[in-house]
């Protein structure tokens, strides 16, 4: 990994009460699932991550969610479902970011504007222990968000889609 991730933002407030959740969030973290597999992607500074980013002037979450899959990963999602919002600290301001969970639907080439490098799944399922064993994989993999939300994760994982696993 390049840069100095060790001053990363950690998480925290991490709540699944959607009557808790802000109106719009800074930002979005997606975890899309294809055929019973989580797919990562490779940023050239943070390792391995889900994808995710902020969201653009005038956009909702869930378009945000469909856009960073598709320049990060080339995917088109199908159903997807928000699980979790937490906080992290940006330029000084504490800022809520959502989490959700996708079907995929289609893979296609990311666009060559993608910052990222690479998209990969990892054979056994890199869940949050493994994860934060491995060197090469983003701090925002190893604090309380994916940890708090595997189970989450893992049903969708067991039964391949997000309608089968009763989110």
């Amino acid at each position: 990994m390049k840069g100095d991730v060790s001053a990363w933002p950690r998480a925290f407030g991490l709540h699944m009460d959607r009557q808790r959740c802000c109106a719009r969030p800074h930002s979005v973290l997606v975890f899309p699932v294809l055929f019973h597999n989580l797919v990562w992607v490779h940023h050239p500074i943070r390792g391995w991550e889900v994808p995710g980013g902020k969201l653009e002037p005038g956009e909702d979450a869930s378009n945000a969610v469909r856009r960073e899959a598709y320049e990060e990963a080339g995917l088109e999602l199908g159903i997807t479902r928000w699980i979790a919002e937490y906080q992290i600290v940006f330029e000084g301001q504490i800022v809520p970011k959502w989490v959700f969970v996708a079907d995929v639907v289609d893979v296609r080439a990311r666009p060559e504007t993608s910052e990222i490098d690479d998209v990969q799944v990892f054979r056994p399922v890199l869940d949050p222990a493994r994860a934060r064993m491995q060197q090469n994989v983003s701090p925002i993999m190893k604090d309380i968000v994916y940890q708090r939300v595997w189970p989450i994760v893992e049903r969708v994982l067991h039964t391949g889609s997000v309608s089968e696993a009763c989110l």
